[in-house]
């Protein structure tokens, strides 16, 4: 072996020429060791012949256990770190003591994605150490086909991602279309910086302006971006994420701004956004699908079309608890005018419940969004009483973010009482959505609790019922009509009531004379046709009054 090769390091070895998928599971430290040649594992002693240090290791479990059925890949780990072997690569499952050998020896151990060929690997990486390494274009297109089959795996975005960023050795990040960050994995991850790192990467001014546009950015799929990062001594390589010709996020590749990027790194910028395209589209079609059968499930059940019994196995089939759990219903509707869409606010949620990492059920519904969201067991009576801390964090989330991005925008949202078991889940629902009204009529911008409505409570879930309207107009007889003289007799009423009845303080807060209020009440009785003096009729006419603001609302 000629000294005049060039220095090959374990990275180099990982972006060069191993297949995508394998990741570094131990001894990650010792990357940058230099490696001199490769040896495969025989299956008859000696399994590796004539080491001299500095070697790639090469193996799988199954060829192991040929060569011993005794033998484990802790004990080739202590023998190899003997002759100064500089990394090992395995096909197959790596145990705990095996990883927690190569950390001790600083041994870079690497776990190589099944259906490796170790001949066809061992060609390929000494065609790199002899200085024939693949160009960029046809390593690239290695990284593609592995890509794609290991996507066809199913084995997620986070995977795909993190598989990368072993291989490049560069910390990669995406993000959506929001510049919300959807998963991040690489050596900066870990920085004590990247809180901050974050957040210059969710600055939409560093990016190109034709990025932020959806259409022009899926024209750029193919020009990537170079944006420094000069207060973090960073740099990162953007492109946009594009499928279905409409820029669906942002794939970064980051260093530190002395690094330069090379060739390569195109290669793992341009096939890995479009990876990263289809584990999109894949999960969007999962979402899509389960809302479906999660909407028609909830619509059903809410309505009382579909058996309890088999809405609950429905329900544990989608991860849910319904008998195990106490889940409250959370409805919210947007109020006024040129307000966003409800999809919109449906997306909002679901990126709430993922970050808090809530258990709950979403669905878009005629109505606005409904949520059931799974609450704390209650510890006492008086527990009961107040907003479940799981549900409250929840709408609050949601809604500190919607005033951020829609200042001029307006929620209402409600919340009912905790369900037990599924068969009150329809219960809380119409609680939900009766507090829900009661906040977009008052213009309340908080979370709404149906417990801390008082006798609307009750009035609320009334209020669609002919009965409930025919005891207000027969209660206050002609001062149900609207006219400006019952506005005054109406207001009149309420500070009366207000004031417990007490004359004096009610003509004061009116600024009247006290003769005047007499006449007043005395006008009222008449177009009232009732006797305040009678008990009976006076809690009937603080009902009435109740019930007008909640349909004049």
């Amino acid at each position: 072996m000629s000294d005049s090769r060039p220095v090959v390091t374990v990275q180099d070895m990982l972006r060069h020429t191993m297949p995508v998928g394998t990741r570094i599971v131990a001894g990650r430290d010792g990357v940058t060791k230099p490696i001199s040649w490769v040896a495969v594992l025989h299956t008859r002693p000696p399994a590796f012949p004539s080491l001299e240090g500095r070697e790639l290791a090469l193996l799988s479990i199954d060829a192991l256990h040929l060569l011993s059925d005794k033998l484990t890949l802790a004990a080739i780990i202590h023998d190899l770190a003997q002759v100064d072997v500089a990394a090992l690569g395995v096909v197959g499952t790596i145990d705990p003591a095996a990883r927690k050998a190569a950390e001790s020896y600083g041994i870079p151990l690497l776990n190589l994605p099944d259906g490796t060929v170790l001949r066809q690997l061992e060609r390929d990486c000494v065609r790199l150490l002899v200085g024939t390494p693949p160009s960029p274009e046809e390593r690239g297109r290695a990284i593609h086909e592995q890509l794609l089959q290991l996507s066809t795996a199913n084995r997620g975005l986070r995977a795909v991602i993190a598989a990368l960023a072993d291989l490049s050795g560069l910390t990669i990040v995406v993000q959506d279309k929001r510049l919300d960050i959807l998963t991040a994995v690489g050596e900066l991850v870990e920085s004590p910086n990247f809180a901050a790192i974050e957040a210059a990467l969710r600055d939409p001014a560093a990016l190109p302006t034709h990025f932020l546009d959806r259409h022009q950015a899926a024209q750029h799929a193919d020009s990537p971006a170079l944006i420094h990062l000069p207060e973090h001594n960073l740099q990162r390589l953007t492109v946009p994420i594009v499928a279905n010709r409409l820029g669906r996020g942002f794939f970064s590749l980051m260093a530190e701004s002395q690094r330069a990027f090379e060739p390569l790194d195109g290669q793992f910028l341009r096939h890995g956004a479009a990876v990263c395209a289809l584990e999109m589209a894949k999960e969007k079609a999962i979402r899509e699908a389960q809302k479906r059968v999660q909407g028609s499930l909830l619509e059903r059940l809410l309505l009382g079309n579909i058996p309890l019994d088999q809405a609950l196995r429905q329900l544990t089939r989608l991860g849910y608890q319904p008998n195990d759990k106490p889940y409250a219903a959370l409805a919210a509707c947007w109020t006024g005018e040129n307000v966003p869409s409800d999809r919109r606010l449906e997306t909002t949620f679901n990126e709430q419940v993922a970050l808090l990492g809530s258990q709950a059920l979403v669905q878009l519904m005629e109505s606005g969004v409904v949520v059931f969201c799974q609450a704390e067991q209650p510890q006492s009576t008086a527990a009961r009483k107040v907003m479940p801390r799981a549900v409250r964090q929840l709408a609050e989330a949601v809604l500190s973010r919607l005033r951020a991005q829609f200042p001029q925008a307006h929620l209402a949202v409600g919340v009912g009482r905790p369900a037990e078991s599924l068969a009150q889940w329809r219960t809380s629902y119409q609680e939900a959505t009766a507090a829900q009204r009661i906040a977009a009529q008052w213009r309340v911008h908080q979370p709404l609790y149906f417990a801390d409505l008082g006798v609307y409570r009750l009035l609320s879930l009334l209020l669609e019922t002919p009965e409930l309207r025919s005891f207000y107009r027969e209660t206050l007889g002609e001062l149900a009509d609207e006219s400006p003289s019952n506005g005054d007799f109406i207001q009149t009423l309420e500070v009366f009531f207000e004031e417990h009845g007490n004359l004096s303080q009610t003509a004061s807060r009116l600024h009247v004379h006290r003769n005047t209020l007499l006449y007043r009440m005395e006008r009222i009785a008449q177009l009232g046709g009732f006797d305040l003096d009678n008990p009976e009729t006076r809690l009937a006419v603080h009902l009435a009054l109740k019930i007008r603001r909640l349909l004049q609302s």
